[in-house]
């Protein structure tokens, strides 16, 4: 392809020009910016929000698809009497691989249903068996007990008797299991979720009086599960709630919660016109509620007249679940739960509280989690997340349905697409067999950088097809005498228009992938940020867009090996023609970064997203062993062929 009139200009002149630095590769988002509070316009409005905060959190938590949970069995154990109150050990089963552990409390004597009341414990040293000036679970668990209410104290992973799992994973065991759809958040969701099932279903516990409280990480989880749980009739989350600060462990910031701009705010709102009560100090980051959370929350709760339902008091003090807010939570939770209005305050008792040997199973205290602990928990609940991930039953097309919205709500951009600019930086350049042109691509307000040359035959000035072409390497091998000018002769000879293009990672902007603007060993980078996976997708459909836009009838997708995954999600979300060249792609190559996603362990990987394929206008080849066996016996168009053949 060598003519004197062949340069390599254009691409040196849109790899040089700063103004197209993309800044994802640049950026990062850790959910410290303080958000501004999202204010519904009616009930309709608010009621749809909720449904997506609810859709987004069981996607983080790995129950979408759902997660099977067994028959509920507690075990509960040991009742003993102290100071007024019988205390039970309790444990259940959630998952395999997975227990919920902690007491039960109740009067000593009572009569008729209990009110009942969950105590997540939040990140204090000791858990649920913490009592220290700034946080007294046990008090807690005792007083609320005294005043008539059935109390379920349980553990965070990797607390006390919850001790299979540690409580913080490592960068690599963690970003395995987010894959599969298994996350700290997750499993503490899934255990809050049973919490609740245990205790309304408990014979002493009447089930339409149920509330929540917690501090701090306990909060989150009180939030967490009100949103979900429609049977949590009031909520405490104590000296936790802000607009600019979110939580800072991955057990309150799960895998792509945080990606799409959801605020703790937004959470809370969910639960709006529920009765909820906003304890708050100057000393950590609740300083704000009285100026703006409270207010902007009461603005909701208004649509629906219900603003006299949020409360809150704030004190200036530090971070706490100390005796003066505990006093205050009693009183409300008896006027809310009982009925019975025992002023602003109910002093608390001046007895001894149970010491934690009094409180572990057994007596003493647990053992920490150890690694092949862990290991073992991980495998039974890989299978247990996983499990449904290929099960396509009897309703096929249905069940490509539901698991294309599940990867839409996956890979939805947190920017959306408004329009795309095909960006022109240099004129057309002659070639032989035909011409082309060098651009950049993005979406408006999106400082997205697709480089992408658009080729056109000698003789198809105008053409109803196109090929939508993501390169494995720089674009400019394609041209010049480069490794791959024998690929762009064959384009040439196409009937279509192709346009090549470079996602990102790749090309000019493969030197920007170790910028240290994206601290990628962050604990919370997966909870606050797209994939680099979901970028590249978002090229393919940023481009397509573009492409559709120029008038085509017909833009094929074609997608190389290198680009195979990303091909894959982008045809499955399109609903468009494509050839997939999977030759010697497998499951391993998840674990490249750019191919690295959350969650799609529990879409069935590649697998899935192959099935997700499977229709009149998709050929797969370069496909072997299983996966064709699996395409084949689905009808999927499987060829011999190689990819050029097929367009």
């Amino acid at each position: 392809m060598s003519e004197e009139n062949i340069k390599v200009a254009p691409y040196e002149f849109i790899g040089s020009n700063a103004a197209f630095v993309d800044t994802r590769l640049t950026q990062a988002d850790y959910g410290v910016a303080a958000c501004k509070a999202r204010i519904p316009a009616s009930q309709e409005e608010h009621r749809c929000m909720r449904d997506s905060v609810i859709r987004r959190m069981r996607l983080s938590a790995g129950l979408e698809p759902a997660v099977e949970f067994p028959p509920l069995k507690p075990q509960v154990t040991n009742p003993r009497n102290i100071d007024g109150v019988t205390i039970s050990d309790v444990v259940i089963e959630t998952l395999p691989g997975l227990k919920l552990t902690g007491n039960f409390f109740t009067p000593e004597k009572f009569s008729g249903k209990l009110p009942a009341i969950l105590c997540p414990h939040g990140h204090w040293t000791t858990g649920r068996v913490c009592h220290k000036a700034t946080g007294g679970v046990i008090m807690r668990c005792m007083e609320l007990a005294r005043l008539g209410f059935a109390v379920f104290a349980y553990d965070m992973i990797g607390y006390n008797d919850n001790n299979d799992l540690p409580h913080r994973w490592a960068k690599e065991p963690r970003l395995k299991a987010y894959f599969d759809g298994i996350s700290p958040f997750g499993l503490q969701t899934a255990n809050s979720m049973r919490a609740v099932d245990f205790i309304a279903s408990h014979p002493d516990v009447d089930p339409s009086r149920i509330g929540c409280t917690g501090a701090s990480g306990g909060g989150s989880q009180t939030w967490f599960i009100a949103a979900l749980d429609p049977r949590i009739k009031v909520l405490c989350p104590v000296c936790m709630l802000s607009l600019h600060f979110m939580g800072g462990c991955t057990c309150e910031e799960g895998p792509l919660l945080r990606a799409r701009g959801l605020t703790s705010f937004d959470i809370v709102a969910a639960a709006a016109p529920r009765p909820i009560l906003l304890p708050s100090v100057t000393g950590d980051w609740t300083n704000l509620n009285p100026d703006y959370e409270v207010p902007k929350l009461k603005e909701i709760y208004k649509l629906y007249h219900a603003e006299d339902n949020v409360e809150s008091f704030h004190y200036d003090d530090c971070h706490n679940y100390n005796q003066r807010t505990r006093q205050h939570v009693y009183a409300w939770f008896v006027r809310q739960l009982q009925g019975k209005d025992m002023g602003d305050i109910i002093p608390e008792s001046t007895d001894k509280v149970p010491a934690p040997e009094q409180l572990w199973h057994g007596g003493v205290k647990p053992a920490e989690p150890t690694e092949e602990s862990f290991n073992k928990a991980m495998a039974k609940l890989k299978e247990v997340y996983t499990a449904s991930a290929l099960d396509a039953g009897n309703d096929f097309s249905g069940w490509q349905s539901r698991n294309c919205d599940i990867l839409r709500q996956m890979l939805e951009s947190s920017k959306p697409t408004v329009d795309v600019v095909p960006r022109v930086t240099h004129g057309s350049w002659q070639l032989p067999g035909g011409e082309a042109w060098a651009m950049v691509v993005s979406r408006r307000e999106c400082c997205e950088y697709i480089t992408t040359y658009r080729l056109r035959p000698a003789d198809k000035k105008e053409c109803d097809s196109a090929v939508l072409f993501p390169v494995e390497a720089e674009c400019m091998d394609y041209f010049n005498d480069g490794s791959k000018t024998a690929v762009t002769d064959e384009l040439f000879k196409l009937n279509a228009h192709t346009y090549l293009i470079e996602l990102l990672g790749t090309g000019i902007s493969a030197k920007y992938m170790d910028n240290p603007g994206k601290a990628e060993d962050d604990p919370l980078h997966e909870a606050c940020n797209d994939s680099y996976f979901c970028m590249r997708v978002q090229d393919i459909i940023t481009s397509y867009v573009m492409i559709k836009e120029r008038k085509y009838k017909k833009v094929t997708l074609a997608a190389v090996p290198q680009n195979a995954l990303p091909g894959l999600a982008a045809a499955a979300l399109l609903g468009c023609p494509a050839v997939i060249d999977l030759s010697g792609v497998d499951e391993s190559a998840w674990n490249e970064k750019l191919n690295y996603q959350a969650l799609m362990g529990k879409l069935g990987g590649l697998k899935g997203l192959a099935l997700l394929n499977v229709r009149q206008n998709v050929t797969f080849c370069g496909v072997t062993g299983e996966l064709k066996e699996a395409l084949q016996a689905r009808g999927a168009n499987v060829s011999d062929k190689k990819l050029l053949e097929l367009l």
